[in-house]
């Protein structure tokens, strides 16, 4: 019971820092960012890196594809660059699970002591946001050790074991990580789970790459919910990203079910860096797959947010 309890508490502290990172880095950059964004998109080029800095220096993806869906409805940003802003800020979002891969557990009660500090000895706005946000990391690292020290223990628990290997299936890999990405709103939440698990050898590589399939399709969830009502070019936005994820994840899936798990993924070093070494490779590969075919993507949104079209035909035959 105690172990539960110790990974509950984890995963709080682990979901807690992720949290104050993102929003108090939106906050202390916000204004600027949004306005870097309206304005170094000129095309999908430019977007795909504004994109992905945005999304590496807020911790998320969703933030970014947010702002992205408000921008083009109102008529600041093309759809060209919003493709573009998509695809950098998938492999933005892969800077979180580098990060928890790099090991900075070690600073993490010196980064909560210094993060408090600050927040206690400054009174100014942005060193209030500065100092949670290095509270935040330091609460992330320490989430991650009590998650991946919990899992240890449980991973001779009958019960826990046989919940997991429940989910060892490649598709139930998949929905698994569709889930969790769907019900946390945070693909980056989601990967350093997994990373904790694989950490702990409670899930093996191999299932590992199916549960980021999963969270990349869940990770569009935002996306899709902030353009439910807005104009047709914003829905296009959400689409796009879904459609980006899904042919990404499609890819792959049938790829590594033809092909041998490559062997060079056991060289990145220890499971975590090996989990961090497999999102990257995803999204960066997808990117670069997809990158050449995105007017394709725009007129297959266009297509599917014109469902009108295709009831008037029907009432004419």
């Amino acid at each position: 019971m105690q172990n539960i309890v110790n990974l509950l508490c984890g995963i709080g502290l682990f979901l807690c820092g992720i949290t104050l990172m993102s929003e108090h880095a939106r906050d202390a950059f916000g204004e600027k960012l949004s306005h870097i964004l309206g304005i170094l998109t000129k095309n999908r080029f430019t977007g795909m890196l504004t994109g992905l800095f945005v999304t590496g220096l807020i911790q998320s993806s969703s933030a970014t594809t947010v702002m992205t869906v408000s921008f083009v409805e109102s008529g600041l940003m093309s759809l060209s660059s919003a493709v573009g802003i998509v695809m950098g800020a998938n492999i933005g979002t892969t800077v979180t699970s580098l990060l928890i891969a790099f090991n900075f557990s070690a600073l993490a009660p010196l980064a909560v002591f210094f993060g408090t500090a600050v927040k206690l000895f400054s009174k100014k706005e942005r060193s209030s946001h500065l100092s949670f946000l290095i509270i935040g990391f330091g609460l992330l690292f320490l989430g991650m050790n009590t998650m991946s020290m919990s899992f240890s223990h449980l991973k001779d628990n009958a019960a826990f074991l046989n919940l997991v290997s429940a989910c060892e299936g490649r598709i139930s890999c998949v929905f698994a990580g569709f889930v969790m990405t769907a019900v946390l709103q945070s693909s980056s939440a989601t990967v350093g789970i997994l990373q904790a698990l694989a950490l702990s050898g409670v899930v093996d590589i191999q299932s590992a790459l199916y549960v980021i399939f999963g969270q990349n399709i869940g990770a569009v969830i935002p996306t899709m919910l902030s353009a439910v009502g807005a104009e047709k070019k914003a829905k296009q936005v959400g689409i796009i990203h879904l459609l980006f994820n899904l042919i990404g994840t499609l890819i792959f899936f049938l790829i590594f079910e033809l092909v041998p798990f490559p062997s060079i993924i056991y060289r990145a070093g220890n499971p975590s860096m090996q989990v961090s070494v497999m999102h990257i490779a995803f999204n960066v590969l997808s990117t670069v797959i997809l990158f050449p075919f995105g007017n394709r993507l725009i007129r297959i949104s266009d297509k599917l947010c014109r469902p009108k079209i295709i009831f008037q035909r029907r009432e004419r035959r």
